[in-house]
């Protein structure tokens, strides 16, 4: 755990890192193939298009494979990989738990889209509670997140900017 972390926590998407794998798996299958063998079919993609799609999904899937929440002394940090998302205590209001389910924001990833009026930024896995964060301003209102602990995040969130639960 980081030594400025007040709440820290890693998903691991194994089946999305699974699924990535197999069909990079495949690609580089019929690079060699192609290759040493022959075309694969009767319309053959060239070598340099099967190798830079199976880099693609090996490095989506390296970026995707854990979810990383961090609760530190200045406010909350969620994040893909490189792809992250800060909000400073300043700036958090209230949050409570999402009851929609992943199959509602379109399953897993980092989502963005008009939620009861609100846009509202997800960083979203499957099969895991979701905690909804309000802002107090932004062109983004509210921010959501998966969590294997949502009352453990809610109560030290709710802690720390005052709000009782």
């Amino acid at each position: 755990m980081n030594a400025n972390a007040i709440y820290e926590e890693r998903i691991y998407s194994r089946w999305l890192t699974t699924a990535l794998v197999i069909v990079a798996c495949i690609l580089f299958g019929m690079l060699i193939y192609q290759h040493l063998v022959g075309p694969v079919g009767t319309r053959p993609a060239p070598d340099w298009i099967l190798l830079a799609i199976a880099l693609l999904l090996l490095a989506v899937m390296v970026n995707f494979a854990t979810l990383t929440i961090r609760l530190t002394q200045s406010g909350i940090s969620v994040g893909y990989g490189i792809i992250r998302h800060n909000i400073p205590w300043s700036n958090v209001s209230d949050c409570y738990q999402d009851k929609a389910s992943a199959v509602w924001y379109g399953g897993f990833g980092v989502r963005l889209g008009l939620v009861n009026g609100k846009w509202r930024l997800v960083y979203n896995t499957i099969g895991n509670p979701r905690v909804v964060i309000r802002k107090r301003q932004g062109q983004v209102q509210e921010f959501v997140f998966s969590t294997n602990n949502p009352d453990e995040v809610m109560r030290r969130i709710k802690e720390r900017i005052g709000v009782r639960g």
